[in-house]
């Protein structure tokens, strides 16, 4: 991600910011069209991104020795935790806190679950020690 790509999502942010601040009192449900669909294109934008993230933490991993099985479970977790912030976020947004702390609940239990054979391999290995 270059100079570029970030300049162009501080723009189509700036941008919706301004749409939907300038409708908010005319035509509220609008202004929230206008900041959730500013929020998504954003957010799909950096998608395409991610697959690079992914493949140089792949790397790392493999260079360091680490199992492929854990790897994918701690992107896995970084994954659940980036879609539960955005749509926790988005609900903020929305005026709906109640529903964007349930959403933060269930990212969180997730990612506990998730997590938990990291976490037994990890006490597995301090018991070896021992």
């Amino acid at each position: 991600m270059g100079n570029m790509e970030i300049l162009q999502i501080v723009i189509i942010g700036i941008v919706g910011t301004i749409l939907s601040i300038s409708l908010k009192k005319e035509s509220p449900l609008f202004s929230l069209f206008i900041g959730l669909t500013t929020g998504i294109l954003i957010f799909l934008f950096v998608a395409e991104y991610l697959k690079r993230v992914i493949d140089i933490f792949s790397d790392l991993a493999g260079s360091a020795g680490i199992n492929s099985e854990y790897m994918n479970i701690i992107l896995k977790i970084i994954g659940i935790s980036y879609a539960a912030r955005f749509a926790t976020e988005l609900c903020k947004d929305a005026g709906e806190g109640a529903i964007a702390s349930k959403v933060d609940l269930a990212g969180k239990i997730f990612i506990a679950i998730t997590g938990a054979p990291v976490i037994l391999a990890l006490m597995e290995m301090v018991e070896h020690f021992i």
